[in-house]
């Protein structure tokens, strides 16, 4: 059991690896496919929204199924349709079959990564939100790797945008295999005891919630942090390197809460508080100096979030634990979409100066909502459970 457990772990490092790899490497591809497939300029926000519409809607529906079918098998079937929409979109060429490709790499992101996370908090248990931030490392590590090697491979090698999908489209398939070979087998909903299988109530909105916002500030931030540079900082040349330092700053985040997750209730209060901070500073004073330090430590800040809402999804509802995490996943895939929306009309009429004091002042919301979730979770307990227990 020990080794399965520990080779399930690594398939899922792997796969949150690919994952950031393939989330990495679209960001800078989108272009080069509108440029060399001939389409408008226009028609890239559609095929980002392909992916994204599947990242919003596929582990809500999935999630369920998983719990009563098999974590594991929905997991190799999930790699394996993330592969053919990668085969797709480096071998397709008309639009609409892009946005199907794209479809599926979303469906098969969304459903690896929430039942991923699902499977890590069934072997490790209480640990599971270490294993949690451990894994996130592994995402943001391949989100940083992917541009470097895909610009690498352009001017050394003369790769197109198809490479990346040819690299996703292989790993994504020696993930299928994986899964299977390595995890060993599914335990059947039938012999899950009653104590396994706590109820999904009300309170998961919370968590929801507060993914929406962790998605929302990521998202906004990472797309925008470029703009923010050349637009408020008259420094463009500059806007590189401070997301670079986002992200290295986020990975480390990651490697210290992944020690220190059994203090997450305070991690949470403290990395959303953080994050509203810099961002106010950034949207009052802004500077050179300003920008590299506070983009830094919003990465440093923003660590620690996902993982542990993540977490407490996962280990609060034992025998729905896929089911609640396709839940979380919806709300984090719509700020992921409704946040850049939002940040591009801000930056039109009031510029991102406004845009990010006001995603500061999101930030602070987050606060308030998982408040109201452990306040929740204190009464649920309080009735059932007694005082205590492992919502700290």
């Amino acid at each position: 059991m020990g080794n399965r457990r520990w080779r399930l772990t690594a398939v899922c490092f792997f796969i949150l690896f690919l994952l950031g790899f393939e989330a990495g490497g679209f960001q800078i591809s989108l272009l080069k496919i509108i440029e060399a497939e001939g389409f408008s300029s226009g028609l890239s926000g559609v095929l980002v929204s392909g992916q994204y519409g599947a990242i919003i809607i596929m582990p809500l529906l999935v999630g369920g199924f998983a719990d009563r079918r098999g974590k594991r098998k929905v997991l190799a079937a999930s790699c394996l349709i993330f592969a053919l929409g990668a085969f797709g979109m480096s071998t397709l060429h008309a639009f609409g079959a892009l946005m199907l490709s794209a479809f599926a790499i979303g469906t098969g992101y969304s459903v690896s990564e929430s039942i991923g996370s699902a499977l890590l908090a069934e072997v490790h248990g209480e640990k599971s939100g270490k294993y949690m931030n451990l894994s996130q490392c592994f995402f943001s590590l391949g989100a940083m790797v992917s541009p470097q090697i895909l610009e690498l491979g352009s001017r050394s090698f003369g790769w197109s945008y198809q490479s990346l999908f040819r690299i996703c489209a292989i790993a994504g398939l020696a993930a299928c295999v994986l899964v299977p070979v390595w995890s060993g087998k599914d335990v059947p909903a039938a012999v899950s005891t009653e104590k396994e299988v706590r109820p999904i109530g009300r309170e998961i909105l919370y968590l929801a919630a507060g993914l929406f916002v962790y998605a929302g500030l990521e998202g906004g931030i990472s797309y925008y942090l470029d703009s923010f540079a050349a637009t408020e900082l008259m420094r463009p040349e500059h806007g590189a390197n401070m997301l670079s330092l986002f992200w290295l700053f986020m990975l480390g985040g990651r490697v210290i809460c992944g020690l220190l997750y059994r203090y997450r209730r305070v991690l949470l209060g403290i990395s959303l508080f953080g994050t509203g901070i810099f961002l106010f500073i950034l949207s009052i004073f802004p500077s050179l100096a300003a920008g590299y330090i506070c983009f830094s430590l919003i990465g440093l800040c923003l660590a620690s979030i996902w993982p542990n809402l993540m977490s407490l999804a996962v280990e609060g509802y034992e025998g729905n634990s896929a089911q609640a995490a396709g839940i979380i996943s919806t709300g984090g895939g719509l700020g992921s979409v409704l946040s850049p929306l939002f940040l591009g009309m801000i930056m039109n009429g009031a510029g991102l100066r406004v845009g990010f004091g006001v995603l500061g002042f999101f930030s602070l919301a987050g606060m308030l909502i998982c408040g109201g979730y452990y306040r929740t979770m204190e009464k649920r307990q309080d009735r059932s459970y007694g005082k205590g227990g492992i919502y700290e």
